[in-house]
């Protein structure tokens, strides 16, 4: 574990250090990452990737959307049109993801970003909202656990995942994949919980 030396207020990090433990010491919780159309609200999800707590795979799938993929978001993810024209779409996994994610506690990396896109993508089908236990945001915990201070704000800084492994030598690998990035993810907690 990389610790910042001029973190600004310590207990913040033992803070998140003790999310990041308590976290481990579930019996299980599972980690998911999308990877979509954009950022917008229509945005919808076009990969959706989830593992255990033990980085064991528990979902992966391309999801055929109700839009297109606009050129400059597939640049990023590498997700065409062409890729997910024979996938399953939203509604054709919305059975199979509501019963793995009842009643699970959730972590993603920005979680308000992932827990929107979904609801968003179940919107055009008049899908119900999923129902995890708990929703937890590992990029929020890792920006108390870091410590650099939002210039002018008490806030502090948020960290794109690749930068945060970067910071704790994990290794960036598939980055903007979805199971890529749970796996960089829940190497970021463990690192966090040491």
């Amino acid at each position: 574990m990389v610790l910042n030396p001029h973190h600004p207020n310590p207990a913040d990090r033992d803070n998140a250090r003790r999310w990041a433990r308590e976290l481990l010491a579930l019996p299980n919780f599972y980690v998911l990452d999308t990877e979509t159309t954009g950022v917008d609200l229509q945005a919808e999800v076009v990969q959706i990737g989830v593992v255990d707590k033990d980085g064991r795979t528990v979902l992966e799938t391309l999801v055929r959307p109700t839009r297109p993929i606009p050129p400059d978001v597939q640049a990023v993810h590498g997700i065409s049109d062409a890729m997910v024209q024979d996938k399953p779409t939203f509604a054709d996994l919305y059975a199979q993801l509501a019963s793995l994610l009842a009643g699970m506690v959730l972590v993603a990396y920005n979680m308000d970003f992932d827990w929107r896109i979904l609801q968003q993508s179940g919107t055009p089908y008049g899908l119900p909202a999923l129902r995890p236990k708990a929703l937890h945001c590992a990029m929020k915990q890792y920006a108390a656990f870091w410590g650099h201070k939002k210039l002018g704000y008490a806030d502090y800084r948020w960290h794109k995942l690749g930068e945060a492994a970067a910071q704790q030598g994990i290794v960036v690998r598939d980055a903007h994949s979805a199971l890529g990035d749970v796996r960089m993810t829940l190497a970021l907690i463990r690192k966090m919980a040491e």
